[in-house]
Formats: structure tokens, C-alpha cells, sequence
């Protein structure tokens, strides 16, 4: 099915949806919006595939997800999406999000680091560590639903969104989990060791989109309900989208005294369509990725829950 994914890819740059094998009725959403295909901006405003970052083959929802890097007028776009097709091989439903700067993603844009995978991602999974389908497909749902068992996380599990790795500062991560700033021998970013808490934001019409016995991999979706906020660290003053359920924790680092001569944004809700990719390796969490694409408060997905209850 990669080769669907690579005929999307390719479709976009020629601007001419209609090389694509489309069954007579088909669904499409582009950021949860449908429509037809040569109305969407995918198809006006893409001018080449810069990279692209991983294939999520699940033969039995016959579903591809895919990861790319895109470029729109010298610019790259992060781009993520699910073809499903029908019985004959036809795209039947073509579910599409881009995020083409780090508002439209929430706070992190790594696009031009796509496809860099730290070691959870790349190691090789061994016989005898290999997760079985219902245990992928157990940890899918785990994933927005925190009265569900989820595994722990290894060492190596990094937390990467919209493309690559991310870096925190060290007296934010701190405010965040503990709320209070401890002594650091240095004021560089830091890496975010990935899991899934008791804190984590629920959904309880997530979609298991994609599961992928070969590689381990399982990909879900969800609408989470939060705020765009203001992102003030010593050094700098922006947003960032924080989920509801973790909002009273990024609040204490407003509490600095950091923003009281400094310009920001007033914090207003909204609404994030929110798409986790999780490895499974050995009975640990080894590897997260967050998509994120950005809407109005009380948005919701046209896309009902139901669709994929025949692979269940």
C-alpha cells in the first residue's frame, strides 16, 4: 500500500488529483475539513516532497498512514496522513492534515528533521520481543484513555513532535512537573523522556487509525480540548497549546515573575487534532510522536469512531 501513499505525495506536486485511483463515492478531510479533492490547498499549494518519514502499513484495516515533509513556495510543511481503500484497491477514504508552521502545530515545528530517529525508533526488535496484534491494538486505545493499562516507557523513549526531537528548557520542565525550579549545571534544552501518565489527556472517541505488527507501530487520533497559552521562559516569550488536563501544571511557570515586563498572548482556548504514532518494542514504550494540527475551541472530527470497528 506504500505505493498509495507515494502516488499522494506525488498527485500534490502535479497539482492534478486525478491520477489518483479514487473509488466512485469516496471521504476526504483536509485539517477535519471535507471536501473534494482538487478544492483543497494540498493540491494549489504544494511545489515539491522534501522528505519522506515513515509508512504505517496496517493490511488488515487496509490502511496506510504516512509522514512527509512538503514544500510550499520554499517553505516545509509537516504532512501526515491515512488512506483506507476499499475491497478493490480503491482510495475510499483519504484522511489529510498539515501543519506549515509551528501555530498551526501548537508550539514544536521540526519538519526538516523527519525521518532522524533516535534509537527507539530504528533499534531492531528481536523474536521474543515483539508485540502481538492485540497487544498493539490494546495500547492504541491505552493511549487516550487513562483507565486503560499502558506500558512503561524505556530510557531511549524520546518525545518527538512535528518532525524531530524535542528540546525543553530545563526551569520549564522543572515548573511543570514539580513546580519549582532546581540548580542545573546548565541552561540548555533538554530531551523529554516519553510515557503515558495518569495526566495524560483523554478522548473517548479516539480512533485507532493504523496498526503495524511488522514495525511494531500503532497510530491513533483524537480531538483534545485545551489553550493556547503563553510560553515564557527566561530567554523567550511565545505560545503553546497545552492540553486541559495539564493546564493548571503549565500555569505555575507563569508564576515567575518572568512575563511582568514583557509583551504576550492573552490565553485563549482551542481545540488540537492530535495524532500519536507509539512503538512497542520488547513490552516497553519505545518511541512517541506527537502530529498536531490546531483548530477553533469545540471543534470534533467528521470522521465517526465506528469506521474502523470492522478491524477490531
Amino acid at each position: 500500500m506504500k505505493h498509495l501513499a507515494d502516488l499522494l505525495l506525488t498527485s500534490m506536486v502535479k497539482q492534478d488529483p486525478g491520477i489518483l485511483p479514487l473509488a466512485a463515492r469516496y471521504a476526504a478531510t483536509e485539517n477535519s475539513v471535507a471536501g473534494s479533492l482538487n478544492m483543497m490547498t494540498g493540491w494549489r499549494t504544494v511545489t515539491g516532497v522534501r522528505t519522506v518519514g515513515q509508512y504505517v502499513v496496517d493490511l488488515t484495516r487496509r490502511t496506510v498512514f504516512v509522514t512527509a515533509a512538503l514544500d510550499e513556495g520554499g517553505s516545509s510543511t509537516m504532512f501526515w496522513a491515512r488512506i483506507t481503500t476499499d475491497t478493490d484497491d480503491r482510495i475510499a477514504e483519504l484522511e489529510m492534515y498539515k501543519a506549515a508552521s509551528r501555530h498551526q502545530g501548537g508550539f514544536v515545528m521540526h519538519a526538516d528533521e523527519l525521518g532522524k530517529f533516535p534509537a527507539g525508533w530504528t533499534s531492531a526488535i528481536p523474536a521474543d520481543g515483539r508485540a502481538t496484534r492485540d497487544e498493539l491494538e490494546l495500547l492504541a486505545r491505552a493511549i487516550y484513555d487513562n483507565t486503560l493499562p499502558a506500558p512503561e516507557a524505556s530510557e531511549d523513549c524520546l518525545l518527538m513532535e512535528l518532525g524531530g526531537v524535542v528540546y525543553e528548557d530545563p526551569d520549564y520542565m522543572d515548573l511543570l512537573m514539580i513546580g519549582e525550579i532546581q540548580p542545573h549545571e546548565s541552561d540548555e534544552p533538554v530531551t523529554m523522556v516519553a510515557g503515558l501518565g495518569d495526566f495524560r489527556p483523554t478522548d473517548p472517541h479516539a480512533r485507532v487509525l493504523a496498526v503495524d505488527e511488522e514495525q511494531g507501530i500503532a497510530v491513533v487520533t483524537a480531538a483534545i480540548p485545551g489553550f493556547v497559552s503563553p510560553y515564557v521562559v527566561r530567554k523567550t516569550t511565545e505560545s503553546c497549546f497545552v492540553p486541559a488536563p495539564m493546564i493548571e501544571m503549565h500555569r505555575r511557570s507563569l508564576d515567575t515573575g518572568w512575563i511582568d515586563e514583557r509583551k504576550a498572548l492573552i490565553e485563549m482556548p482551542a481545540m488540537c487534532m492530535s495524532t500519536q504514532v507509539v512503538r512497542l518494542h520488547s513490552g516497553k514504550l519505545q518511541g512517541l510522536q506527537l502530529f498536531n494540527a490546531l483548530t477553533g475551541p469545540g471543534a470534533t472530527s467528521p470522521w465517526p469512531i465506528d469506521r474502523d470497528a470492522n478491524a477490531r
